[in-house]
């Protein structure tokens, strides 16, 4: 006997891969076999040399209407007996009827497009470009054409698609040499040939090993000992700067009678902040000389030493006597029963006769205007003072011993740093 074949196949996501096949069946001696109802069998053979007998799928469909010899089927239909042969290599197809297969059997051959689909590999396809407006690979991978948008509209590179089909996360090319990873539409990490940028709050998780790492703006670093490891250089903490207000620093009266002290019970409030101008800037002023500037810090992360950097400012300091002072410490308890100095500045005795020897000075511009500063009072002192960790909650003390009036002798306190390690 023998036949001939055509078939073509359909392949989705919700249609199930068919081959639809038309043969003619004649006897040995030509003649069309019998009008009737065949049972058939159909298998596919990879192409071998020589012939081979490993089936790679076969169906049986039992009422195969035979007319004139001609018959048509539909292979893959049934549910139960889905093709599930790859396609990736050469197939002939053999059919029996009862229990002889007929010969020869039939090569496959591809309709005329279809050639552009055929790999050498299970490539797709073999050469050239495939176009596509939008492509869901595995029902996780999209992609497509154009910038990140809402539910995954308009993209030009992989999105991954989300719990409610939204796939707007994912790696896109938003412009010639540059490709960024998108999360939830927003932007987190681009890369061009010169720059990897990080955008918004960045956690790493585990060791960061680099040779350079350079720190733009402030250069601050923030630690936290929730991620564990730790930061073995002076970290700087905290700036308090007074551009706006006096950032949790409070003001003490002295106790009744005393030159120098506190009484935790008399705060006058938040210090008031002013502006020496041209190089100075903000400075926490107190209207009092002899109230002391106090504030407490808690400093996240875990660390043995503590640094206070900051600028103290003598005003018409001119005429400060012998038991003038200005002075600094740390403490831990708000009332300061258990201070520890830290700093404190020498006798300011700006001599008399060189001051008034000298005009450069005697015309320099003070910081604030009045009291007694005979053109050459004022100046400043930059401040440093270390102490051991007594734990990340501690106090910080600023004062002085002026015993003037307010009007004659003044101290202002700059920029306060707080530096850890």
């Amino acid at each position: 006997m023998a036949f001939a074949v055509l078939y073509a196949s359909s392949v989705g996501s919700y249609a199930q891969a068919t081959l639809s096949i038309q043969g003619i069946v004649k006897k040995s001696n030509g003649v069309a076999l019998e009008d009737n109802v065949y049972q058939m069998t159909f298998k596919l053979y990879t192409v071998t040399m020589p012939p081979s007998n490993i089936v790679i799928w076969d169906e049986t469909i039992p009422n195969v209407e035979v007319i004139s010899g001609i018959y048509s089927v539909i292979l893959g239909a049934n549910p139960s007996s889905p093709i599930t042969a790859p396609f990736n290599a050469d197939y002939e197809l053999g059919v029996t009827i009862g229990s002889q297969e007929m010969l020869p059997r039939v090569r496959l051959t591809s309709a005329p497009y279809a050639l552009s689909l055929r790999g050498q590999s299970n490539q797709f396809p073999s050469t050239g470009q495939v176009l596509a407006d939008e492509i869901l690979v595995a029902q996780g991978v999209l992609a497509s054409g154009g910038a990140p948008g809402l539910n995954g509209v308009d993209k030009n590179g992989y999105a991954f698609s989300g719990n409610n089909g939204d796939n707007d996360s994912g790696l896109f090319s938003t412009q010639d040499g540059k490709v960024s990873l998108y999360t939830n539409n927003v932007e987190k990490v681009s890369v061009t040939p010169t720059e990897i940028t990080l955008n918004g709050t960045t956690t790493v998780q585990g060791t960061l090993g680099a040779n350079n790492i350079n720190l733009f703006n402030n250069g601050g670093i923030n630690y936290s000992t929730t991620n564990g490891g730790s930061y073995l250089g002076w970290r700087l903490a905290q700036v308090d700067d007074f551009t706006s207000n006096s950032q949790g620093w409070n003001v003490y009266s002295p106790m009744g009678g005393q030159i120098i002290g506190w009484n935790q019970g008399s705060s006058a409030g938040s210090c008031p902040i002013a502006n020496f101008g041209l190089f100075a800037g903000e400075v926490l002023y107190p209207g009092d000389n002899k109230q002391v500037l106090k504030k407490q810090y808690n400093i996240p992360g875990t660390f043995s030493q503590i640094k206070v950097k900051f600028r103290y400012y003598f005003i018409d300091g001119v005429d400060w006597n012998l038991n003038d002072r200005a002075f600094a410490g740390f403490a831990t308890q708000v009332n300061g029963s258990d201070l520890k100095v830290a700093w404190h500045s020498l006798p300011v005795r700006i001599g008399a006769n060189w001051a008034t020897d000298n005009p450069s000075f005697q015309n320099a511009t003070n910081f604030i205007n009045g009291g007694q500063n005979n053109g050459m009072g004022d100046y400043w002192e930059d401040v440093e003072m270390t102490a051991k960790s007594a734990g990340s909650l501690f106090y910080v003390f600023i004062g002085s011993t002026l015993d003037q009036e307010t009007q004659d002798e003044r101290y202002a306190v700059g920029q306060i740093e707080i530096w850890v390690r």
